[in-house]
């Protein structure tokens, strides 16, 4: 009687020890997991609008500068719309105020930037541009940048290079060169940056993406896209397309309060199956 009390003690003794490593064991796999997640933390400061004759754009400049010296963000991209007027003025004192960010920044082509007609042209804007930003090539219209081994950033020039217009619209060569991007970092997270979004925060002609099905085809065929970030509409917004991916529209920093984003990105390249699997927090900062 006693063995027999004795074996059936020892057997759940035993039954007790192997459920207990099996939970201690899912606990420290889940740990091992948080452990191996990564982040990648930005700032996206959309639509300045700079003129010389804004005397307070300058303060709120400064002012910016000190709160990404606060954040520090691993790095800053200005979505575009950078000047209110396309003259060499109005870029050089942008540049200039903008100059004493330490932290790497990137600046997208928007709609008021560069233009043939009434303003400056592309390469003598990026002329400008690269003489300040050692990070741009004054010969890229579009480029990429890796700020990690995990992600590649793209930075697309989606406004016209002939006249002003408020639509957006991406040429059939660009298209070619993005879609050569994804095929050679096929494991690599992409981010893209581009003045006027896919997705809008409201529907509004006047400011649409033209023939945009091309571009939209060619994000559906690629699961490595995390997120679209833009500018142009003045207005914040997060949207998700069929396939996960965010679209993220910026406030414009010339409007009241004066704000831009922080975006962080938590992944793990592991695990990763599609955009669904990336967490994307957004935060709106006011300087």
């Amino acid at each position: 009687m006693y063995k027999r009390q004795y074996r059936k003690d020892a057997i759940m003794h035993k039954k007790f020890i192997l459920t207990s490593l099996v939970i201690f064991t899912s606990l420290i796999s889940g740990v091992c997991l948080s452990v191996q997640a990564k982040e990648l933390e930005f700032a996206q400061v959309s639509d300045v609008h700079y003129s010389l004759n804004d005397e307070e754009m300058d303060k709120y400049l400064f002012f910016l500068s000190a709160s990404i010296r606060k954040n520090s963000p691993d790095f800053i991209v200005f979505l575009g719309d950078n000047v209110e007027k396309s003259v060499e003025e109005d870029v050089i004192g942008f540049m200039r105020a903008v100059y004493s960010l330490k932290t790497p920044y990137y600046l997208v082509f928007g709609n008021n930037d560069a233009h043939r007609v009434r303003g400056l042209e592309k390469e003598e804007y990026l002329d400008i541009v690269s003489a300040f930003n050692h990070n741009q090539n004054s010969k890229d219209k579009y480029y990429y940048f890796k700020p990690n081994g995990d992600i590649v950033c793209a930075v697309i020039d989606a406004t016209p290079d002939f006249a002003p217009s408020k639509h957006g619209e991406i040429s059939d060569e660009q298209l070619v060169w993005l879609e050569n991007l994804l095929k050679k970092y096929p494991k690599r997270l992409f981010l893209i940056f581009q003045h006027c979004p896919l997705i809008p925060p409201r529907d509004d002609y006047n400011l649409s993406f033209l023939d945009s099905e091309k571009y939209k085809q060619l994000l559906k065929n690629y699961k490595n896209i995390v997120l679209v970030s833009s500018g142009h509409y003045h207005q914040e917004s997060v949207k998700k397309d069929e396939n996960g991916v965010r679209h993220i529209s910026a406030p414009a920093f010339k409007d009241m309060p004066h704000s831009y984003q922080i975006i962080k990105i938590i992944y793990d390249e592991n695990s990763y199956k599609s955009p669904e699997n990336v967490q994307v927090e957004v935060t709106n900062i006011k300087v």
